[in-house]
């Protein structure tokens, strides 16, 4: 065992300092000149709408952010200064070109004239992201489950910034089959509220549902401001609070403290991420927040390793007179 430990030792110490090092920045070098590239490319199209210059683009871009590398790689690539300095565009690009492929697929997936309900899911599932968002919603649930203190199942959920093709809804309903997909457990139906600003875009999904027959139900839909008070939310177990609502830490907190106001104590908030290189494509959000803490007990996060992009945090409404407490703190 000694003689063991020796050579490993020696491997070791025998390899040249700073290879990783010089390894690590030329790698790093390589990424940022290459997301450079595809933002510099993006930046020259007319329209971000679909096509296969765009879904190209796009497609480098996600490999990129999903693949996992050393973190000192990472570190190098998201404290580039020439990356720093478009970075907050980059997000707003994404941002466009996410909704119009939003709109693109849900346009394809209604169709044009009559089509059976099961030929709507079908065009669904080749929606080119289907199984991110499924695989998303399972790692969601699970978490959510593996942290409530309830014990009666999950019923009500709304979902704040659903936009025109709300797959993590339908999935929750059970589009794709049981969410949990647990051995020996099958999760109860979950009915969904969608609320987002823009008018077309739940014009366009209220139609999608309509067109998906029984798969899309237990969707119902509000057209509004995720801020307005008139919104009740305490008759949810779970609300979500997409990854574009709120395009910097404070901004998101504003809507959470908002949100959280009108939810339940005990009720869970999702708010989904970004870890590591994926930060290119989706704002951070901190659960360590001095305000966030204030308002939620962070009961969990998640950053995924595959090719799941957006990390997921779970936090529980406090109690008020708590939230006094730590006021007074």
């Amino acid at each position: 065992m000694a003689s063991l430990w020796s050579a490993f030792v020696s491997y070791f110490s025998a390899a040249p300092a700073g290879t990783l090092s010089r390894h690590s920045y030329a790698e790093a070098e390589r990424i940022v000149l290459e997301v450079l590239d595809i933002y510099k490319q993006l930046k020259a199209m007319k329209s971000l709408k679909p096509c296969d210059e765009v879904d190209g683009l796009f497609e480098r871009l996600v490999d990129h952010s999903i693949l996992n590398r050393y973190s000192e790689v990472t570190d190098l690539v998201l404290q580039d200064p020439k990356l720093l300095e478009i970075r907050s565009d980059l997000r707003k690009v994404c941002d466009v070109a996410e909704c119009c492929l939003e709109f693109h697929w849900a346009d394809i997936i209604i169709g044009q004239g009559e089509s059976s309900p099961e030929e709507v899911f079908n065009r669904l599932k080749l929606f080119p992201y289907f199984e991110n968002y499924v695989d998303l919603t399972k790692l969601e649930l699970s978490a959510i489950y593996g942290v409530r203190q309830e014990t009666s199942p999950i019923s009500r959920v709304a979902f704040l910034g659903s936009g025109p093709l709300p797959l993590t809804s339908l999935c929750l309903c059970g589009v794709a089959g049981d969410p949990l997909q647990l051995p020996g457990i099958t999760a109860p139906p979950i009915s969904v509220l969608n609320i987002d600003i823009d008018t077309s875009a739940i014009s366009k999904s209220k139609v999608l549902c309509e067109k998906l027959g029984d798969r899309g139900k237990r969707m119902d839909f509000i057209c509004s401001d995720a801020r307005n008070p008139d919104i009740d939310l305490t008759e949810f177990d779970v609300v979500y609070l997409a990854a574009l609502v709120g395009s910097t830490q404070k901004e998101k907190e504003e809507v959470l403290v908002d949100v959280v106001s009108r939810m339940s104590e005990n009720a869970l908030l999702v708010i989904r991420s970004a870890d590591r290189l994926r930060r290119l494509l989706y704002p951070v959000f901190d659960p360590s927040s001095e305000t966030v803490t204030k308002y939620l007990d962070i009961c969990a996060v998640v950053h995924p390793y595959n090719h799941v992009v957006n990390s997921v945090v779970i936090g529980r409404v406090r109690r008020r007179e708590m939230e006094r407490i730590h006021c007074k703190l």
